[in-house]
């Protein structure tokens, strides 16, 4: 009997499957890892579960628009690269508006209009050896955050000056990459991280740390910089670049940051910009003076698992 048509392999076609669903939501934080991704929803769970389910509309949406205009056998599909920019842009969508059918329906829209953008966007950067990443989910959420919107509500809650809260401000700085906060998440994002591999989680650590100190050097209040909101670009930015070296990494977290500050200072929502920005600019770079660097085509920071 072929093992294409064996019970067994009925069997195991819905957990293909499932894993499949699950690395594209790793891929959020640039790993294409099942448990990474798995964790990833319990932080938004553990955060908020409005939340979580738009992070799986999103990917789902996502990645049946993927199925219906991308080849099964690309590399895209492969690495499992489409769901995530779906899953940013409908948790964007959940985040800024406050009504749910208002919000759901902005987020379905965004969520095929942003993995039609990444396929588009994929090809045109080729050219440059650049990946995506997360930039198709800003430009569409940029595109209707003007008309849609809510107003902010309130000021950020004020949490004490203790060192413990320094401590707790550094895994607190990966929840903000799903637009989630504090450090239960934050805890929950770092065993994603180790969950990829350990070295993953020290980039990560290091990324968010370095974010955090030199937004305080930059003059971030200490509200801001407990919140955890200073630290996701930056460690977005230390895992794309980490296959580079340490000199690599740290400017392009520099960069990040100096990116953010300016986003600030002009009062836009800088989402995940900072990280892209940072991350293109110091590849073309790297490119430019040094004809042997390739950055490679894909978002994948880590093999499949």
């Amino acid at each position: 009997m072929s093992t294409a048509f064996s019970p067994a392999s009925g069997i195991h076609e819905p957990l293909r499957h499932f894993r499949s669903f699950a690395r594209s939501i790793g891929q959020i934080v640039l790993q294409r890892n099942a448990a990474t991704g798995a964790l990833i929803v319990a932080a938004l769970c553990a955060f908020s579960p409005r939340l979580a389910c738009a992070l799986v509309i999103g990917a789902l949406t996502g990645n049946v628009i993927a199925y219906i205009v991308e080849d099964a056998d690309s590399p895209t599909m492969r690495d499992d690269l489409y769901g995530f920019n779906g899953a940013l842009a409908a948790l964007a969508a959940f985040t800024f508006i406050r009504d749910d059918s208002q919000a759901g329906a902005v987020a379905i829209v965004s969520a095929m209009l942003a993995t039609g953008l990444s396929f588009r966007l994929g090809q045109a950067l080729q050219r440059w050896r650049l990946p995506a990443y997360s930039s198709p989910a800003i430009l569409v959420t940029w595109c209707w955050l003007p008309l849609f919107a809510d107003p902010a509500s309130g000021a950020a809650s004020v949490v004490g000056s203790t060192p413990v809260a320094w401590l707790e401000a550094v895994p607190a700085g990966f929840a903000p990459i799903v637009f989630a906060s504090g450090s239960v998440a934050g805890l929950l994002f770092l065993a994603a991280f180790l969950a990829a591999r350990p070295a993953c989680a020290a980039w990560a650590l290091a990324g968010s740390t370095l974010g955090l100190a030199l937004h305080a050097l930059g003059g971030a209040p200490a509200v801001i910089l407990l919140s955890g909101a200073c630290g996701f670009n930056a460690t977005l930015t230390a895992l794309a670049l980490s296959g580079k070296g340490v000199r690599v990494a740290l400017t392009g977290i520099i960069v990040t940051v100096l990116i953010e500050r300016i986003a600030v200072w002009l009062g836009i929502p800088a989402l995940t910009a900072p990280f892209v920005l940072a991350s293109w600019g110091v590849q073309a770079l790297m490119q430019r003076f040094d004809a042997s660097a390739n950055p490679g085509d894909s978002h994948v920071v880590h093999p499949s698992t």
